[in-house]
């Protein structure tokens, strides 16, 4: 597997390694351009607030705990607050000043002597947020949320929905996996209010559990569907006709090795290409409908409808393959494999009546880490936008901002040389009728400078209109939100 340096990305590896401090209710610098009066409102964002533990470097992008920055704009500035999630596992290691846990793409160092039969894993915290039913929560989709809370971020704990997520199958799956996993891509229906979410289950028999959490925060464990793999899904689609769409790819862990010690849950998983992927569709009325398409594997959706012939539409950032645990670890080395894979807009349709998928290219670029408008989700929409790379790019790194318009295909795109941002978040302006008027809200870190930016720009046209400067470096971390 041939692999190139690139220094930009070495430079942003060099900077995370470094454990990061936590700071209380400081004001940003505004270095450039001005805060719009009527962007008042909480961002949050979640992520790895390091790639190392006590001097062991990850394996895996995926592995370190979990980091919530807090940025309060009030329309004339913006003031930071950030804090490491509490959880078990990191007040444990910091007690300890070592590793103690393996965690999803990382041993400990000693081999197989010092992990096998290891089997309690560290929940991260550190994928994404969701407030919803009077909660804030810490998501990490192999375990259970954290609860924090929202003015100060210190964490309130563990979070099971009053038991809900409890593992209630048998004594030996109660063994395996204590906590149901919940996934780090819940989705709030448009209209009812409602929080739907799965985990991926192992046990003597692999499970999809699918979720749902009333409005006031009441949860139940509404399906438990047979899985003949330990298939590792992150994200689905909801639409506001009420259908969940789940691609199962022949992406699974092999749980007997991973569970041994003998390698970490992420190098243990096995991609067969050769298989198709199987698309489950859980109607409103509880109707599975199970289809099948070609391989590929999704990360991440950008956004999923029904149409109105009653087809549905999933849109994905769809791999050709899924991206191993060599890759990943050449990535935090500094170091990218010249054939890394990076994800495409593709659509599909689905016929659920004919049982038939048709699938469409949706633009010529490449790109991750999706948003749309908060009130499109679920239903017909026009723009996304995404970090990602245009077709002519000389380097192989999402180091673009990009907004693609699904109806035309069009791409516009900004970029600085030296930088790489963090997912966008997009954040309406009061008032607005344009899906497109409105406001991104995002981190940008500068190499030459090797410091973080909270960047304001228009959603339209990805102008700038603020720079402001954090008051130290923190990785780009995962997902966020807007509060308003």
């Amino acid at each position: 597997m041939p692999v190139r340096h690139y220094p930009t990305l070495h430079n942003y590896v060099e900077a995370n390694r470094r454990t990061t401090p936590e700071y209380d209710d400081v004001a940003l610098e505004l270095l450039e351009g001005a805060l719009p009066p009527d962007l008042v409102g909480t961002l949050l964002r979640n992520g790895n607030g390091h790639f190392e533990q006590h001097g062991v470097l990850y394996d895996h992008l995926f592995d370190g705990d979990g980091m919530v920055a807090r940025f309060v704009f009030d329309g004339q500035t913006v003031r930071y607050r950030n804090r490491y999630v509490r959880t078990d596992e990191f007040v444990a290691e910091e007690q300890a000043g070592r590793m103690l846990y393996r965690s999803f793409g990382t041993n400990l160092p000693g081999g197989l002597r010092t992990n096998f039969l290891k089997t309690k894993f560290k929940n991260t915290a550190n994928t994404s947020l969701v407030q919803h039913g009077g909660q804030l929560l810490a998501l990490w989709e192999g375990g259970l949320p954290h609860a924090l809370d929202p003015a100060t971020l210190a964490t309130r704990g563990r979070f099971d929905y009053g038991g809900v997520l409890r593992n209630p199958f048998s004594w030996l799956d109660r063994r395996i996996t204590p906590e149901l996993p919940f996934s780090a891509h819940p989705k709030v229906h448009p209209t009812t209010g409602v929080l739907h979410n799965f985990g991926t289950v192992a046990g003597t028999q692999h499970r999809l559990v699918l979720y749902e959490v009333s409005p006031t925060g009441e949860a139940r464990l509404a399906h438990a569907l047979p899985m003949p793999e330990a298939t590792f899904a992150h994200d689905f689609v909801l639409t506001e006709s009420g259908h969940q769409i789940f691609f199962l790819t022949p992406v699974a862990f092999d749980v007997l090795r991973a569970f041994a010690g003998l390698t970490s849950p992420a190098a243990s998983i096995k991609v067969n290409p050769a298989q198709p992927t199987q698309i489950i569709v859980v109607a409103p009325d509880g109707t599975i409908h199970r289809l099948h398409t070609e391989f590929g594997f999704a990360f991440h959706f950008v956004n999923g409808f029904q149409d109105a012939d009653g087809t549905l539409v999933a849109d994905a950032l769809l791999l050709g393959n899924y991206p191993d645990s060599a890759s990943i670890k050449a990535y935090l080395s500094g170091h990218l494999p010249d054939d890394q894979p990076q994800a495409r807009f593709v659509r599909f349709r689905l016929d659920l009546a004919a049982g038939t998928v048709a699938r469409q290219s949706l633009a010529d670029c490449e790109g991750e880490l999706p948003e749309i408008h908060p009130d499109r989700v679920g239903r017909p929409y026009r723009y996304a936008w995404t970090i990602g790379r245009p077709p002519a790019h000389p380097l192989p790194l999402l180091d673009h901002l990009l907004k693609l318009d699904v109806q035309t295909g069009e791409v516009r795109h900004t970029y600085a040389p030296d930088t790489l941002c963090s997912e966008p978040v997009v954040v309406p302006r009061p008032g607005s009728i344009a899906e497109d008027d409105g406001y991104l809200v995002y981190l940008r870190y500068s190499a030459p400078d090797d410091a973080t930016d909270l960047i304001v720009a228009d959603a339209a046209d990805m102008r700038l209109l603020a720079r402001l400067r954090l008051p130290h470096h923190i990785p780009l971390g995962f997902h966020g939100l807007w509060l308003k």
